[in-house]
């Protein structure tokens, strides 16, 4: 008895919500701004940024504002999706660890800042995971383009830069 009162319970409410009307269109399409393509717009940015790079220099900067050029080697490559994977090696520095030039992920472009900051951050294996602090991954990479140049500075919390990367375009 209580199994068919329950049964018809619930068919009672379920009922109204079987039978009720779809939903109709929208009377008007939704109007969005125009796609801004300006010399300083992300678009533009990510067209100048795409492609592959290769490592000419880095600089580490001391706290006290001593740079140090360091021997290292890397590609940088962004593609069309916003993802942008570094693959280097330090070679001239028994102080920093040689990976922290791995480093694969998505980045968000604020062309009024100039930078560069990782949404995303993947890694295949636990060393490629490994980053040194002058070189953190977290912090806001800021960018400039000169000529067939792309400068990365990193800066600390207070803006002083931590370490300078000066890439150049691969054909």
């Amino acid at each position: 008895m209580r199994r068919t009162a329950l049964a018809c319970l619930v068919a009672a409410l379920a009922l109204p919500l079987l039978s009720a009307c779809e939903s109709a269109p929208r009377a008007r399409a939704v109007k969005m701004g125009p796609v801004d393509t300006g010399a300083e717009s992300v678009e533009a940015v990510r067209r100048q940024l795409q492609g592959s790079w290769e490592l000419i220099q880095l600089i580490l900067v001391a706290p006290g504002g001593a740079r140090t050029p360091v021997e290292a080697s890397g590609r940088l490559q962004y593609d069309e999706f916003g993802n942008l994977a570094m693959r280097g090696n330090i070679t001239g520095s028994q102080q920093i660890d040689p990976g922290v030039l791995n480093l694969t992920g998505q980045v968000a472009i604020d062309p009024a800042a100039h930078s560069l900051r990782f949404r995303a951050i993947s890694a295949a294996s636990p060393d490629e995971r490994r980053v040194d602090p002058q070189l953190d991954a977290t912090r806001v990479r800021y960018y400039e383009f000169s000529g067939g140049l792309l400068t990365t500075t990193i800066k600390d919390g207070s803006g002083a830069p931590t370490a300078i990367a000066t890439w150049k375009r691969v054909e």
